[in-house]
């Protein structure tokens, strides 16, 4: 497995919690190009366009696997299934440190006329949100690495909850998701990782990339999501045990339940990862041919130059 720049005695949980903002979108891949092909473009080719403009703090990429009802026991009032054509296959997930880099980020001519206009190569549909200024939490990470690459050490999944038509405020959706699910999940034996990410109302992407569709699939669009890695599958079955399913179904329409195939950290703690530099395959490569002196800062800084060290040296030379 490759890895991203070493980042030795940093806490996960709170590299994550130091951001203010979160983008979070949904895609749809090309119908017409190989699953392989868009996913494989996405992480090699428009994924390194982000290493390249300063803002952001961290960007991953989420491969993510078809929905699993399976998983959960049924809960009467709660539907669990997803029509296929609903369902994203990418989540790219990025933190900014404040507005201010948000804004940076947005106003490079990278960001603003490159990546957009790249997107049609690979995605057929598109749907992002930017997150309230500090609604999102990472609560556990015991898994402890901020620059994973490739298949999850445990199974990992997202869980994305569509409101109930009649629930409260967005924001009242968002305490209860915050405060009465993310959180006690947060604590419970088998939990290593949860991160709460509550969304906007969904109106329009965020991310206008010429060519792309972003129109949401159908009328089940979600307020909020979580990212929950486990030690084992059964312990999602148990996490609505002892829970006020009463208030469950009063809020909650539906969850679906999406296995994280695969995560690609492009940039961790505001400094591109070698695979936000290099891309994956060539990374590959040159951990198998033991070069080492290819992966110094040395020779990273000759050939992408300021790029290598990224948002958080960027400032400190300022």
């Amino acid at each position: 497995m490759a890895k991203g720049q070493p980042l030795d005695g940093v806490d996960t949980a709170a590299l994550e919690n130091a951001a203010e903002v979160a983008l979070t979108a949904f895609c749809w891949w090309r119908s017409d190009i190989p699953q392989e092909v868009c996913e494989a473009y996405w992480r090699d080719v428009h994924g390194i366009m982000f290493a390249r403009v300063p803002g952001l703090w961290q960007y991953r990429q989420l491969r993510l696997a078809a929905n699993r009802p399976d998983l959960w026991p049924a809960v009467q009032g709660i539907a669990f299934d997803a029509p296929v054509a609903a369902q994203p296959q990418g989540m790219p997930h990025g933190l900014f440190l404040s507005e201010a880099d948000l804004a940076a980020f947005g106003g490079n001519p990278v960001a603003r006329e490159t990546i957009p206009h790249d997107a049609h190569h690979f995605i057929g549909r598109i749907g992002a949100q930017l997150s309230s200024p500090g609604s999102g939490r990472t609560l556990v990470d015991r898994i402890n690495d901020p620059a994973a690459q490739g298949t999850p050490p445990v199974p990992t999944f997202v869980l994305c909850f569509v409101p109930r038509a009649r629930a409260a405020s967005p924001e009242a959706f968002h305490r209860y998701l915050t405060e009465h699910i993310a959180r006690p999940w947060s604590g419970r034996p088998g939990v290593m990782r949860l991160r709460v990410e509550p969304l906007p109302p969904y109106e329009r992407s965020v991310m206008r990339s010429p060519g792309v569709a972003h129109r949401w699939p159908n009328d089940e669009t979600y307020l909020g999501w979580i990212e929950l890695a486990v030690r084992n599958e059964g312990v999602i079955g148990d996490l609505l045990a002892g829970a006020a399913t009463g208030e469950l179904v009063r809020q909650v329409r539906a969850v679906h339940t999406y296995p994280v195939r695969e995560v690609y950290t492009i940039i961790s703690a505001g400094r591109p990862t070698e695979v936000g530099l290099r891309g994956y395959p060539a990374v590959q490569t040159i951990i198998a041919a033991g070069a080492d002196d290819q992966r110094g800062e040395a020779v990273l800084g000759i050939l992408f130059g300021d790029a290598v060290r990224g948002l958080d040296r960027l400032r400190r030379s300022t």
